[in-house]
C-alpha cells in the first residue's frame, strides 16, 4: 500500500515566508494550548475558541507553497489534517465516534481547501505528508479516536521539526503504541496498516518475530527507555495487535 518514504527536509524557516504565511502556525497554537494532552481532547474548550480555528483555517486555504521547504509542507499538510478533523467533530457535537460520519468514510467524502486545492483528509495524509516523511509522521496525525496516538499539544512547525516528532513518537510509546501483557506484546494496528513506514527501522532479525511487527519492535525500540527496548529486542516476545479504539479522544 505504501512505498519506502523520503527522510524529512528539516530546513529552517523564519516565521513568515514572501507570501505573508505563519509557519509558527500561531493561531492554531492558540487553539490547542491547554485544551490537549495525552489524556485527550477537551472539546468543550475548543468549541469556546472557534473563531480562533475558523481563522487558522482561513488561512491555510489561502496559503502558497510555491518555494516551500518540505518540513514547511509538512507542517502544513499535518496540521490541516488536525485542525480540520477537530472542526468536523466541533461541527457535529461532537460525535461519540469519528466513525459515526458519513459511514465511517469520512475521510474520502469531505473535501477542504488546503493551499488552493481541494483535498481529503486521506489525500492531505497519504498522499502528502506521508509522501515527504517517515514513520514519525503517524504520531502526529490524529483522527479524533481513541486508538489514535495522542494529538500533540502544539501544532508542527518547520523549526525544530525532528525534535517535536520524537517528542510525539515518545509519547506514542508511552500511551498506546503498544501494550506489553506478560510475554505477549499487543501493537497498534497502525504498525500493520501501514508497516512499510516503518522498514527503514529493521536493524536486523529477532527471533519468532517478521515482517511489520518487527519493523514496529525496532522502531519503537528509539522512543523507550532501555529496560523496554531490551524486551521489545530480547526475541522472547509474541505479537498480536490491538483492537483499533475509534472512541471520541475526550478527556
Amino acid at each position: 500500500m505504501i512505498v519506502l518514504l523520503a527522510p524529512l527536509a528539516l530546513v529552517a524557516a523564519h516565521a513568515d515566508d514572501d507570501s505573508g504565511f505563519d509557519h509558527s502556525h500561531a493561531r492554531l497554537a492558540t487553539f490547542l494550548s491547554g485544551a490537549v494532552s495525552a489524556k485527550g481532547v477537551d472539546y468543550g474548550t475548543l468549541a469556546s475558541r472557534r473563531s480562533t480555528l475558523d481563522a487558522y483555517v482561513t488561512q491555510i486555504r489561502e496559503a502558497r507553497t510555491d518555494g516551500w521547504s518540505n518540513a514547511q509542507k509538512l507542517a502544513l499538510w499535518v496540521n490541516a489534517y488536525n485542525a480540520y478533523t477537530l472542526q468536523l467533530m466541533l461541527d457535529n457535537g461532537p460525535p461519540s465516534s469519528i466513525m459515526n460520519l458519513d459511514g465511517g468514510k469520512v475521510w474520502d467524502t469531505r473535501r477542504f481547501q488546503v493551499a488552493g486545492a481541494s483535498v481529503t483528509l486521506n489525500d492531505l495524509e497519504h498522499q502528502r505528508a506521508r509522501k515527504i516523511a517517515d514513520g514519525r509522521v503517524h504520531a502526529v496525525v490524529n483522527c479524533a479516536s481513541k486508538g489514535c496516538p495522542p494529538l500533540p499539544p502544539s501544532p508542527l512547525t518547520p523549526q525544530g521539526q525532528s525534535g517535536q516528532m520524537d517528542r510525539a513518537t515518545r509519547t506514542w510509546a508511552a500511551t498506546n503504541a503498544f501494550t506489553l501483557q506478560g510475554d505477549t506484546i499487543l501493537l497498534s494496528k497502525i504498525f500493520d496498516w501501514y508497516g512499510d513506514d516503518f522498514t527503514k527501522e529493521n536493524k536486523g532479525d529477532i527471533a519468532g518475530v517478521e515482517g511489520k511487527a518487527e519493523n514496529a519492535l525496532w522502531f519503537l525500540s528509539r522512543f523507550v527507555d532501555a529496560p523496554t527496548k531490551s524486551k521489545l529486542l530480547s526475541g522472547t516476545l509474541s505479537v498480536d495487535w490491538q483492537d483499533y479504539d475509534w472512541a471520541l479522544n475526550a478527556r
